[in-house]
Parts: C-alpha cells; sequence; structure tokens
C-alpha cells in the first residue's frame, strides 16, 4: 500500500513538471503592431505583425509598436504600462523593444527592456529616430516607417549576439540601476534648448487617478482657457517625485517637455503626487502667469481643492480646480486683447453710475448719477461710482477701478482726470471700497491722504446702512476735496469731545490752583535721616508701604483695516514661493498642500 502511494506521488509530480517546464518564454496571442489610429489598413498591419513574431522566435527578442493621436502619460509611463501590462518581452529578463508613435504630432519614442536596454543605447535610438523622421519629412506613411524601425532593428540585434546570450531564456541578468530621475528629464541640462511642444497632451496622468471621462472633461476646460486668455496649463499626476521637493519637480516637468506659452512660455502646471507618504500638489506658475498666481491666490484655490483630494475625489477636484482657475483668467468685456496696442479715447454720454452687481435700486442709481454728473460737471473731472464682484486677474480695486475709467474712454481734460469710488462685493456680502484717479498732476486736491479720508468718513455708512449711503456720502466729500482743497480726517470732526475736553482743562485750573495754595507742602526735613545710618553707606531694615504690589496683563489690540470687510480668509496653510528657479533656470512662483 505504501509503494502505491508513493507511485501515484511519482506519477502526479510528473504530470505538474510540464506545466512549468513548457510555459512559454513570450506571449504569441497578442499583436506586436497595435494601431489605434486606424491609419494603416488590416492587411498590412497583418504582414507586418507577422514578421515581428518571427523576431521574436530568431533572436529571443520582443518588438512591439503602438501607434496612438493622444498620450495622458509621459511617454516612458505609458510604455511601462504598455508593455508590462500586455505581457510584451521575451524570457525572464522581458528582452524587447517599445516603439511608441504620435501620429498627431509625429512624436516618435523608444524604450528598451532587458537585453533592449543594454543593446539599444541613447545613440542607437537616435539614429532609428532620425531615420523615421526622414521618411516623414518626404511624406513617407508610418507604414513606411515601422518597416524601416523593423528592418533597422534586425541589423542591430545581429551585431548583438553575445548580449542575447547573456540574457538568454534560463541566465537572469540583475538590472542596471535605474537614474534618480524621471525618462524625460535631459541627461545635460546645461545643453537642454528650450522649445514649444503645442500638441502635447495638457493632462498627463502617470498615477492613473483619473477616469477617462474626467479627462475628457479637464482637456476640455483647458482648451477655453488656453483659447481665451492665450495662457497655457498642464495637469500632471505622477506615482513619486523622485524625493525632490513637489514644486522643483512641477517646475521640471513643465520646463523640459516645452510647455508654456509666448517667449516667456506663460502658463501653469498643477502637479499632484501619489507617493505613499509624501502625497500633495503643488501649482508652478511661469511667465506672465507668475505674478498672477500671488500667496492669496494659492491659499484660495488650495482651500478648495483641499476638500476633494483628502476625499479620493481626485478628478472631479481637478474640474473644479480649472473652473477657479477660468475664473481667474476670466477678463471683463471691456477689457483689450492687446492693452499695449490700446488707444486712449474720449467716450461721450458716459454714465457716472456702473452698477455690475446689481446693488442700487433705479431710484438709487438715478440719484447717485444725478449728484456724480453735477459733480463731475462743476469741477471738470469725471467722478464714476462702479460696483463690482471681481478684480483682474487678482489685481488690487485701485488697478481695477483705473483700468475700468482707462478702458471705457473716462477721463475730462488733458490729463484725463477721472475719480472713481469702486464697491466691491464678495458672495458673502462684505464689500471693499476705494477711491482711484488716473491721474494726481492737474489737480492738487487728488492727494492719497484726501482719498483715504474720503473712505475713513464713508467706512460707517458703508458698514452700516449700505453702499448707496456710502456713495453719497463720498460723492459729498469729493466736493469738498475739489472746493476746499483738503479733506480733514474724520478725528478733526468730532468737535464737542475737543469742546468738552476745554472746559475740563479750565475747570480744573481754575479749581486746583487755589487749593494747592491753600495746602502747603510738607516739611519733615529731619525725619528721613531715620533711614540713614552715619558712617555707612547702607540703608537700614525699616521701611513705608507706599503701593501695595498687584499685577497687571497687558493685550494687544486686534489689528485691522479700515477700509474693508471681509467674512472670508484663506486657511493660509499652502506652502509658498514668490519666485523659484527650476533645474533649468527658468522663474516660477507657485505653492501648494501635503494630503
Amino acid at each position: 500500500m505504501k509503494n502505491i502511494k508513493i507511485c501515484i506521488a511519482f506519477l502526479l509530480m510528473l504530470a505538474v513538471v510540464p506545466l512549468f517546464s513548457w510555459a512559454e518564454p513570450y506571449r504569441a496571442d497578442i499583436n506586436r503592431i497595435n494601431d489605434y489610429t486606424h491609419s494603416i489598413k488590416e492587411a498590412d498591419l497583418a504582414e507586418l505583425n507577422g514578421t515581428l513574431l518571427r523576431v521574436v522566435d530568431v533572436f529571443k527578442f520582443d518588438t512591439p509598436i503602438c501607434l496612438k493621436t493622444e498620450y495622458d502619460q509621459t511617454f516612458g509611463s505609458f510604455a511601462d504600462d504598455f508593455f508590462n501590462g500586455n505581457g510584451f518581452g521575451y524570457g525572464t529578463n522581458k528582452n524587447g523593444l517599445m516603439l511608441l508613435i504620435g501620429t498627431d504630432n509625429d512624436m516618435i519614442y523608444i524604450k528598451g527592456y532587458g537585453a533592449g536596454a543594454k543593446i539599444f543605447t541613447d545613440e542607437e535610438k537616435a539614429k532609428l529616430i532620425d531615420s523615421m523622421r526622414e521618411l516623414r519629412a518626404q511624406n513617407m506613411s508610418w507604414l513606411a516607417c515601422a518597416w524601416t524601425y523593423t528592418n533597422a532593428i534586425l541589423k542591430v540585434l545581429k551585431q548583438h549576439k553575445d548580449i542575447l546570450a547573456e540574457y538568454a531564456d534560463g541566465n537572469i541578468v540583475e538590472a542596471e540601476p535605474k537614474r534618480n530621475a524621471p525618462d524625460w528629464w535631459p541627461k545635460d541640462v546645461k545643453a537642454f534648448t528650450d522649445f514649444h511642444d503645442e500638441k502635447a497632451s495638457r493632462v498627463i496622468d502617470d498615477a492613473h487617478i483619473f477616469s477617462k471621462e474626467e479627462i475628457a472633461v479637464m482637456k476640455e476646460r483647458i482648451k477655453k482657457i488656453q483659447d481665451e486668455n492665450d495662457f497655457d496649463l498642464v495637469v500632471f499626476t505622477d506615482k513619486t517625485s523622485y524625493g525632490w521637493s513637489h514644486g522643483l519637480y512641477a517646475a521640471d516637468f513643465h520646463h523640459f517637455n516645452g510647455y508654456g506659452f509666448g517667449d516667456d512660455f506663460s502658463g501653469t502646471v498643477l502637479f499632484i503626487c501619489m507617493k505613499e507618504g509624501d502625497r500633495g500638489w503643488w501649482t508652478a506658475a511661469t511667465g506672465k502667469c507668475q505674478g498672477i498666481y500671488t500667496e492669496k491666490v494659492i491659499n484660495a484655490i488650495d482651500d478648495n481643492l483641499e476638500p476633494y483630494m483628502k476625499g479620493g475625489k481626485y478628478g472631479e477636484g481637478v474640474i473644479n480646480y480649472l473652473d477657479d482657475v477660468y475664473n481667474l483668467y476670466k477678463l471683463p468685456d471691456w477689457y483689450p486683447k492687446n492693452p499695449e496696442k490700446f488707444e486712449p479715447f474720449k467716450a461721450e454720454n458716459k454714465p457716472h453710475v456702473v452698477d455690475q452687481t446689481g446693488v442700487f435700486t433705479e431710484e438709487q442709481k438715478a440719484e447717485i448719477e444725478k449728484q456724480a454728473a453735477e459733480l463731475s460737471l462743476r469741477y471738470g473731472t469725471d467722478f464714476v461710482v462702479l460696483t463690482t464682484d471681481k478684480t483682474i486677474r487678482n489685481g488690487t480695486i485701485a488697478n481695477y477701478a483705473r483700468d475700468f475709467a482707462k478702458y471705457n474712454g473716462y477721463g475730462e481734460g488733458e490729463n484725463s482726470d477721472a475719480c472713481v469710488l469702486c464697491l466691491k462685493l464678495t458672495e458673502q456680502g462684505s464689500w471693499f471700497s476705494i477711491a482711484s484717479t488716473l491721474s494726481e498732476e492737474g489737480r492738487k486736491c487728488y492727494t492719497d491722504k484726501n482719498l483715504t479720508n474720503i473712505l475713513g468718513h464713508s467706512k460707517k455708512k458703508l458698514l452700516k446702512r449700505g453702499p448707496y449711503e456710502a456713495a453719497l456720502q463720498a460723492i459729498s466729500f469729493a466736493d469738498k476735496m475739489y472746493s476746499k482743497g483738503r479733506v480733514w480726517h474724520e478725528i478733526y470732526f468730532i468737535w464737542p469731545i475737543w469742546l468738552c475736553a476745554l472746559l475740563g482743562l479750565i475747570v480744573a485750573v481754575c479749581v486746583l490752583d487755589p487749593l494747592e495754595a491753600s495746602m502747603g507742602s510738607i516739611k519733615d526735613k529731619k525725619d528721613c535721616f531715620r533711614y540713614y545710618v552715619e558712617g555707612s553707606f547702607q540703608l537700614t531694615g525699616e521701611e513705608d508701604e507706599f503701593i501695595k504690589t498687584y499685577s497687571t496683563t497687558k493685550q494687544r489690540e486686534s489689528s485691522y483695516s479700515s477700509y474693508s470687510s471681509s467674512s472670508h480668509s484663506s486657511s493660509g496653510r499652502s506652502s509658498y514661493s514668490s519666485s523659484y528657479k527650476s533645474s533649468g533656470g527658468r522663474s516660477y512662483s507657485g505653492g501648494g498642500r501635503k494630503f
């Protein structure tokens, strides 16, 4: 019985062993050329696929090819996913060479695995790419390029039989240590030349955290931002930042991959790192965008993005982020597309009240219009009351007011004098106010002190009774500014307090002087010597208690702005840098958070 059990176990072992020893060293059931652009005929694909499979049989080396219109990952990341995910590669070392072709922008990328990484050096890969680009320059098809590529790698493989033998199936070769940098990072940063790649994908999801539908929406949003503002924008995710700071990694990705519009490469990149223990995001901005992304802006957009990141709703959060960027960049209808070529003009029949937020009633608008028009006519200066709920690309309210007057033809006289009272109403119902003038040279009364005092007088009206009373108050004191040349600070108008103080001083002098004369002074000169020991410079132990000891607590009053009221403030938790440089030396600003 025992011998029978041993025989059965032996037979089972013999049955199982072939399952391992007969395993195929490569997958023959998948196509070696995959055309997702449908630009090559099926018959031609079948013929080339048969040739590539014979290469695997003869040289023990795999050569998959992929044609796509657009890549939503970096080329190196997509090559890894496509090569490994589909089971390409020969033997335990996964010998092979991956060719990626971007048919929409003539992009060509090659990456080697196993023996392929050893045989096809950067020089060999450059030769293969150059030969295909020469064919494309002659308007040859991608099929012709693929055949040329196949014939070229056959010649290279024949020359390196020794390496192929070294990497033969069964001979496990340890992979060479990889460079601690992504594939797109230049090997010689000093020799890197800036370039534009307008056709590159603007959503690169190497961390695989977005759905196809989310990526499609993101691209649509980004295209709209690009078209309307002429600023570039890219969203990039990765599983690591290679130990670099998120800010530097984001800047290098933007710099070394040809993103950005114009000579200054204006644009931004939102980088999301998904490495466990180092998860976070960073917005890097350069060119004209660098000045827009202030610490205040970074904190505001990060406040909105953070709940999505922490909640794992990455795609939804980025789409919301892109909407915030769109609103940040959005210009009013009156703003010229090319301010540098703007020619000043004087508009006719200009309204003196422009209520963009609809805060005034029709009756209130009529009264403000009447008083502002009379003021403007009386002193030959346009006086405008403007309400808004936004500024231009996070500019100040003063700049918004000046731009509004300038680009809408306000201003009188040679110096185009115009004074704008601008009320900014936030979504929470609070508002800010500031007065602005285009020219301070034409009238001496246009001083910062006068304008500040006008707001000081209007502040209580603005915060307690509303913008209508504040606007009328400002017009009233502007009249004083024009007529008298000076607007006193509101503290000088509390004359009753000053009068009472003066009367109190007079009473004190009249009452206390006679009392002092009648009281006289204490003259106990001898009594002081009881504290002194003759022949010694030390005091005795006797003492009188004049004041009992007590403790006081000092409190610093909280500071606030006299001319603003806001019900919302950002958390201020974003890391921020107003200016830093990529590894290539380009200047960036930006900030981000961890999650």
